[in-house]
C-alpha cells in the first residue's frame, strides 16, 4: 500500500528523541511499522524530522509555538499539492485539512480555546485519493462543526477511542466513520521495575487547566508523598496556568522537571508509586496512561471519557459524575476540592495493584502492532468506498 502521512509542522517529528508532541508520537510509532510491513510510505512534516518511511519537506525546521496561523495553512497545502503528486492509495492527515481553516478569534486563557471554522471551497481536490482524519480531539467547541463539514467533503475519519467516537456521533451522524483505533506506544522500550520503592508520584502533560495537575499536587500533598512534574509551558495559556496554580503550590520535596527526553519519562514513571492523570474533562485517549501502563505504573484518574475503558482494572478510576467538574474552570472550585479529597482517600489501593497487570494490559491495547492491524483496516476500507462512490455502487 502507497501511504502518504501529513503531519503538524509546529514541532518535528522525531521518534525516541521526542520530548514532547502527542501527534508526532503516534505518527512515528505508525509509520515506523508501516515501513517495517513493506508498505510504501511518505511523511510530509518539517526537514528536521526523523523518520524511517521517506521525509518530504514541508518547511526547512519546524514553526516552533506561537507560530502564525497563516505559516501551518501554507505548509499544509503544500503537503496536500505533493502527497496528490505521488499517487498514493491513500491520504492519512493529521490536521483536520488545516489549510481549509480559519481562526478567526483566540479565547485561550488557562487551556486553548478558539474559534475555528472550515471553508470547504478552499479544500484541495484530491483527485479522487480518499483522505483519512484521525480525530486527535475532544468533540466539544468548534471541532465538531468542523468534522462535519471535512464529512459531507467526503473525507474519512478514524476515532481514538470507544468514547470520543460515541461523543462525535451523538453530535451528528457520521456516515464516514471508519472505526476505532487506540494509539499505541513503543511497548519494547518501556520497561518494568518489579522492586521500585514508589516513593514519588509523578504527572506528565500539559500545564492547563483541563490536565488538572494542581488537583495532582494537592493530593500528593494531603497523602504525604512528593510529587515530580514533567511538561510543557510553552505557550501563554499555558504559562498562565502555570504561575497561578502550580508554583504557589510546589512544595519543599516536590520537582518540576521541565521537558524530558523519552528516556528520563520512562525511568520516572516505571519507578513512581503512581501516574495522576487528574483530568477536569474527557480524555479523548491520553497517550500518558498507555506509556505508563506500558512502564507497569498504575494510572489514577477519573471515570471519564476514555480513561475507563483503557484503564479498567489497571489502575484507580475515581467516580465524578456527581462532581462539577469543568476544563473552563478559573478558579479552584467546590467540586475540584471535593475531587481532590475523593482521590485522596482512595491512593491507598494503588499499593495493591501489581506492574504486570498495566503491562499486560499496555500490550494487549497499545502496541505497534495493534495499532497498524488498525489502520491497514481503515485504509482499506476508506479505499473501497471511495471507489464504490466513483463507480456507483454506493450513493452519496
Amino acid at each position: 500500500m502507497k501511504i502518504c502521512i501529513i503531519g503538524p509542522v509546529v514541532i518535528p517529528i522525531l521518534g525516541k528523541d521526542q520530548k514532547y508532541g502527542g501527534i508526532e508520537t503516534v505518527i512515528s510509532i505508525a509509520e515506523e511499522e508501516m515501513v517495517k510491513r513493506g508498505h510504501d510510505v511518505y511523511v510530509f512534516a518539517s526537514g528536521d524530522s526523523k523518520v524511517a518511511s521517506k521525509l518530504v519537506a514541508t518547511t526547512p525546521k519546524a514553526l516552533g509555538q506561537g507560530v502564525s496561523f497563516a505559516k501551518e495553512k501554507e505548509c499544509n497545502r503544500i503537503a496536500y499539492e505533493l502527497a496528490i503528486a505521488e499517487r498514493p492509495d491513500v491520504i492519512w492527515d493529521n490536521t483536520l485539512a488545516i489549510h481549509a481553516q480559519e481562526m478567526r478569534e483566540n479565547h485561550s486563557k488557562f487551556l486553548f480555546k478558539a474559534d475555528i471554522i472550515l471553508h470547504p471551497d478552499e479544500l484541495i481536490d484530491t483527485d479522487g485519493i480518499p483522505v483519512v482524519q484521525t480525530w486527535h480531539g475532544p468533540a466539544k467547541d468548534h471541532l465538531p462543526k468542523l468534522i462535519r463539514d471535512l464529512s459531507d467533503a467526503g473525507q474519512y475519519f478514524v476515532s481514538i477511542s470507544k468514547d470520543q467516537a460515541r461523543r462525535y456521533l451523538e453530535c451528528f451522524d457520521i456516515k464516514n466513520h471508519l472505526g476505532t483505533v487506540y494509539n499505541a506506544v513503543n511497548t519494547d522500550f518501556y520497561t518494568v521495575n518489579y522492586n521500585k520503592k514508589g516513593d514519588y508520584l509523578l504527572w506528565v502533560g500539559r500545564f492547563c487547566m483541563e490536565k488538572g495537575p494542581h488537583i495532582a499536587i494537592e493530593v500528593a500533598h494531603k497523602i504525604g508523598v512528593p510529587i515530580k512534574l514533567i511538561g510543557k509551558k510553552a505557550e501563554k495559556h499555558e504559562t498562565d496556568y502555570y504561575d497561578k496554580f502550580i508554583a504557589p503550590r510546589l512544595g519543599p520535596d516536590d520537582e518540576y522537571l521541565g521537558m524530558s527526553t523519552l528516556e528520563e519519562k520512562a525511568k520516572l514513571m516505571r519507578n513512581a508509586k503512581a501516574v495522576m492523570m487528574t483530568n477536569l474533562w474527557a480524555e479523548p485517549f491520553g497517550l500518558v496512561v498507555a506509556e505508563a501502563m506500558a512502564s507497569g505504573a498504575p494510572v489514577v484518574g477519573p471515570a471519564l471519557g476514555s480513561l475507563t475503558e483503557m484503564i479498567d482494572q489497571a489502575g484507580l478510576l475515581i467516580p465524578v459524575d456527581d462532581l462539577d467538574l469543568s476544563e473552563n474552570d478559573t478558579e479552584v472550585t467546590a467540586s475540584q476540592l471535593k475531587y481532590i479529597d475523593r482521590i485522596a482517600k482512595n491512593m491507598k489501593k494503588v499499593d495493591s495493584i501489581p506492574p504486570q497487570v498495566p503491562r499486560k494490559r499496555a500490550e494487549y491495547l497499545f502496541s505497534p502492532k495493534h495499532n497498524v492491524d488498525g489502520y491497514e483496516a481503515a485504509f482499506s476500507k476508506a479505499m473501497f468506498l471511495k471507489e464504490s462512490k466513483r463507480s456507483g455502487l454506493i450513493q452519496g
